[in-house]
């Protein structure tokens, strides 16, 4: 899909009109937020390889060493809580300090170590909790989509889940197209409505690239520069009839001077009325696409907060993230070296005041 243009497309009101109709306002509302929606998804596309490589480059590797020296100080907290100097005040905190420790790191690695630890200070079943969560998530997402999912597809694999769930769906969709295709029911008037108004503008994209198709064909040409020019214009015709883009077909045909500005002014309001609809689908399609890929981003990279992302802040703020996480790292690992002294583990201990009893509270202490 063309992404920017040098020949915006904008319609005003007709010679014969003192001012643009309702429908001419609709279009340049439509053309200019798609614009805006087309310029955010082609930043997305140019900066997201180097957020990628930063993340995958810095801010990954730290995590992985961030979630080991977690990994060791859990370690040293589950040997303290058996040790004989030990009281109940400082295995409650311990305890405290362990199973959400223990939980979290859980999320991403199923070490059995750290699972084993979890259950004795929680109490519970790590995996019973998960086959648990897993069947509930099972039994619902089957209810709404009618399909026996797999039990494997586990819960704290999103991208397997929804794969396996997709997979499903497909196999559905095929075996269904292979059966003997059932009597076409009668349609009502508004489905007939429908569908001739969808065929109407099915045409319309069809009609502008069909015109841009005569004009633009390379074999015509007998120069080779003009015959090079035609290929890429027309390669571009393709690719926007392809995703059905009115919009990239339109600034087609003022590039090539196929209409002009005044033949766009003089479009009639019914044939403008038809391209709202396109032009609707088109920014729904492109918003939803952008939508998508930053969602995407968003969970690869542990993005909280409440407003969409953009290229400019989510590399700032991996930025911030990775020079936290050394920070959090160094003081992790003065923590292991001064807690091998059960002592100075006892001293810190009595530092600390427990803010609520709960031993899964996220933020146990004040």
């Amino acid at each position: 899909m063309t992404t920017s243009s040098h020949y915006p497309v904008r319609i005003a009101a007709a010679a014969s009109a003192g001012t643009p109709s309702r429908a001419r306002k609709q279009f340049n509302s439509l053309v200019k937020k798609l614009e805006a929606e087309r310029a955010k998804l082609a930043l997305w596309r140019e900066e997201l390889p180097k957020i990628q490589a930063v993340a995958d480059r810095e801010y990954r590797p730290l995590a992985e060493q961030f979630d080991a020296c977690r990994k060791q100080l859990l370690v040293i907290y589950d040997q303290a809580y058996a040790h004989k100097s030990m009281g109940k005040k400082d295995k409650d905190k311990l305890q405290a300090l362990i199973c959400p420790m223990a939980w979290d790191l859980m999320q991403d690695d199923d070490d059995e170590l750290v699972k084993e630890i979890y259950n004795k200070h929680s109490g519970r079943d790590y995996d019973q909790e998960m086959d648990e969560e897993k069947a509930l998530m099972l039994k619902m997402v089957g209810s709404l989509t009618g399909l026996d999912l797999d039990a494997d597809a586990f819960i704290h694999s999103p991208d397997a889940f929804f794969a396996s769930l997709e997979e499903k769906m497909s196999a559905r969709e095929h075996d269904a197209r292979q059966a003997e295709p059932p009597k076409a029911p009668k349609l009502s008037k508004r489905e007939e409505k429908h569908q001739a108004e969808q065929a109407k503008l099915t045409q319309s994209v069809r009609d502008i690239f069909r015109k841009l198709a005569s004009a633009l064909h390379p074999d015509r040409e007998t120069d080779p520069a003009e015959r090079d020019r035609k290929t890429g214009l027309m390669q571009r015709a393709n690719i926007a009839y392809a995703a059905n883009d009115l919009l990239g077909l339109l600034e087609l045909q003022l590039e090539v001077e196929q209409i002009d500005q005044t033949g766009l002014d003089n479009l009639g309001d019914e044939r403008i009325k038809q391209y709202n609809r396109i032009l609707s689908g088109q920014l729904d399609e492109v918003s939803g696409e952008l939508f998508d890929m930053e969602m995407s981003l968003a969970r690869d990279i542990g993005w909280e907060s409440t407003r969409r992302p953009v290229p400019k802040t989510v590399l700032k703020m991996l930025r911030t993230e990775i020079a936290a996480m050394r920070a959090q790292i160094g003081q992790i690992a003065s923590e292991i070296a001064a807690f091998a002294d059960i002592g100075a583990l006892k001293r810190w201990l009595k530092t600390l005041r427990i803010v609520d009893n709960s031993p899964f509270d996220d933020d146990p202490w004040f």
